[in-house]
């Protein structure tokens, strides 16, 4: 059984006991229970991969001295009409895949000989989505979109309080997974309970509407002056965004936008893809 994780562009299945150690940009780091760690780099061609000119460098940033990158064959990878070449020849550790349909280049590092299966598993789930395209994240118990040429900043997964930052031009997109909700509302209402203890760190006053019970909105008040300051080059920004409780999952899932509003549509899909999944493992 697998798992699909969706990050920073990176599309890969993974076995189910396995999850993320690690997540950066352009790098994630998975381990599980008696399975090698796996280091994932991965990115845009910038320019056309070769074994002779890049691997050198690759090879010494992965720790593997005295090797050379030689093309990988197994019964599998000819369906998959890409790249492959591994290195060291004998019990082969990385594995580089480029991707000429996708234009990207993908570097897979085990701490040890990886299992056929997991090797196979790994490598022909391995799928890019360019910056920009619309990008669908899916990480720990968490799933949702980012609008194109949105741009990852900081990252925290801490117990309880998940955070993500992305920049998008003059916008800042934060989404944030806080649990368990049964503990965070302690019979509060949401519409309450996000007015107390999300709206304030704000410093401004924001309007809220509710939809329901499970679900509300919050932005700043429309008003004459505002619609004039945000066509001025000089605009503070505008803040706007949507809570949701989630009462399967019991986690609270906020969106907040701050700066020059994307468009409604985008922000619209961004918040109605923002959604909790079973935790993996």
């Amino acid at each position: 059984m697998t798992e699909s994780l969706g990050w920073d562009g990176l599309r890969v299945d993974i076995p189910a006991n396995m999850e993320p150690m690690i997540l950066d940009r352009g790098f994630v780091r998975i381990a599980g229970p008696d399975l090698p760690v796996l280091d994932l780099r991965f990115g845009p061609e910038k320019a056309p991969f070769t074994p002779d000119k890049d691997g050198p460098r690759l090879l010494k940033a992965s720790g593997i001295g005295g090797a050379r990158l030689v093309p990988f064959r197994a019964p599998w990878t000819g369906r998959l009409g890409d790249d492959i070449w591994a290195a060291p020849s004998a019990e082969a550790r990385l594995f580089v895949l480029r991707s000429t349909e996708k234009k990207a280049v993908f570097a897979a590092l085990f701490s040890a000989p990886p299992p056929a299966t997991l090797l196979r598993t790994i490598v022909t789930s391995l799928d890019w989505m360019p910056p920009d395209s619309w990008r669908s994240w899916r990480c720990y118990d968490l799933r949702f979109e980012t609008p194109p040429h949105a741009v990852l900043g900081k990252a925290s997964f801490r117990p309880g309080a998940f955070k993500l930052e992305f920049s998008l031009g003059h916008t800042t997109l934060v989404f944030e997974r806080l649990a368990p909700a049964s503990v965070l509302l302690a019979e509060t209402k949401l519409e309450a309970w996000l007015e107390k203890n999300v709206l304030r760190g704000h410093g401004r006053e924001l309007g809220i509407t509710s939809s329901g019970s499970t679900e509300a909105r919050f932005a700043d008040p429309v008003s004459p002056w505002r619609r004039i300051l945000a066509r001025l080059p000089f605009n503070p920004g505008q803040v706007r965004g949507g809570v949701r409780h989630d009462e399967a999952g019991n986690r609270i899932l906020i969106l907040t936008e701050r700066g020059r509003l994307i468009p409604a549509p985008d922000f619209e899909r961004t918040f109605s893809a923002y959604a909790t999944t079973a935790i993996q493992g």
